[in-house]
């Protein structure tokens, strides 16, 4: 199992393609390009990290607006 990080963006979901061994990797290392992003003083969009099985390919759905899962 894998862990991707998908960046929420105005609402629109985006794939970082950025994968991790576990979560906590995963969700420490969107903390700190969050926090790269406030030094240069720009916002840093919301994210959330997900499991996926490894080699997979995930899809995302054009969802309904305001969904928090669009996959």
């Amino acid at each position: 199992m894998e862990f991707l990080i998908l960046w929420v963006l105005s609402g629109t979901i985006m794939d970082s393609g950025l994968r991790y061994k576990d979560a906590g990797e995963c969700f420490a290392t969107a903390q700190n390009l969050g926090k790269d992003l406030r030094y240069v003083g720009l916002s840093p969009p919301q994210f959330t990290c997900i499991p996926v099985k490894k080699g997979a390919e995930l899809r995302l759905y054009p969802g309904q607006q305001g969904s928090r899962f669009p996959f």
